[in-house]
């Protein structure tokens, strides 16, 4: 495959997903968002590990 190929074949796959759109730009957002929130809600589990504060899994 050449860099054109390849070039090419990026240029195809963001027409089809339609990158930049409106629709797009808000999907991406919507996911971002759904993301923070996973991270907010998991950082604050007291049943999470951490090797750097030394907790230990309650369930081993």
């Amino acid at each position: 495959m050449t860099e054109k190929d390849l070039a090419d074949m990026i240029e195809a796959e963001e027409k089809r997903l339609g990158m930049g759109s409106r629709q797009f730009m808000e999907r991406h957002q919507e996911i971002m968002s759904l993301i923070e929130q996973m991270e907010r809600k998991y950082k604050k589990c007291p049943c999470q590990t951490d090797t750097l504060t030394g907790a230990s899994n309650p369930t081993n």
